[in-house]
């Protein structure tokens, strides 16, 4: 075997070296993506959760059954209450929509996408949550604003007071 021979064949091997060891970060880069998924489903989990602890607090349940009906009514910590709440489910929403198509996985960007604006929709059903939106909205208190208002809609967030 000439030193030609032995360079050739060292090249193939250098080049099959090079060949697995693509497939091998290939492998390892769509663990790592599934992984972080799983983490980000359970970090929107988490965050959903969280509201619903909120809300089975009996001091929020009773503040958020008072909102529900009307804002203006509220004593000026109640008004502080309901306004992070609606803050915090606002920023929910908003994360898990610009990330659904990412954390998805087989129900599709739209499903979580539906989801999210069907929970909004509910929550500013409420004569209360929309005197609160405007009332915060007024008062720049909102992070985004026109977001919302193109997700749930001006006919919902413009609905007059039962």
């Amino acid at each position: 075997m000439s030193i030609v021979e032995i360079g050739a064949l060292a090249q193939l091997v250098g080049a099959i070296a090079i060949l697995l060891s693509l497939v091998f970060v290939v492998i390892e880069l769509r663990k790592n993506f599934r992984q972080n998924n799983i983490a980000n489903t359970f970090h929107r989990a988490t965050e959903l959760d969280k509201l619903n602890l909120i809300q089975m607090d009996e001091g929020m349940a009773k503040v958020l059954v008072k909102g529900y009906e009307s804002y203006d009514r509220l004593e000026a910590f109640e008004k502080v209450q309901i306004e992070g709440y609606v803050n915090q489910r606002i920023h929910v929403v908003t994360r898990a929509y610009r990330t659904a198509d990412e954390t998805a996985f087989t129900l599709g960007g739209d499903h979580v996408r539906g989801r999210m604006k069907n929970s909004l929709i509910t929550f500013f059903s409420n004569p209360g949550m929309r005197e609160c939106f405007h009332s915060m909205n007024k008062r720049n208190l909102i992070h985004s604003p026109d977001f919302v208002r193109t997700l749930v809609g001006e006919d919902v967030l413009s609905q007059p007071a039962a």
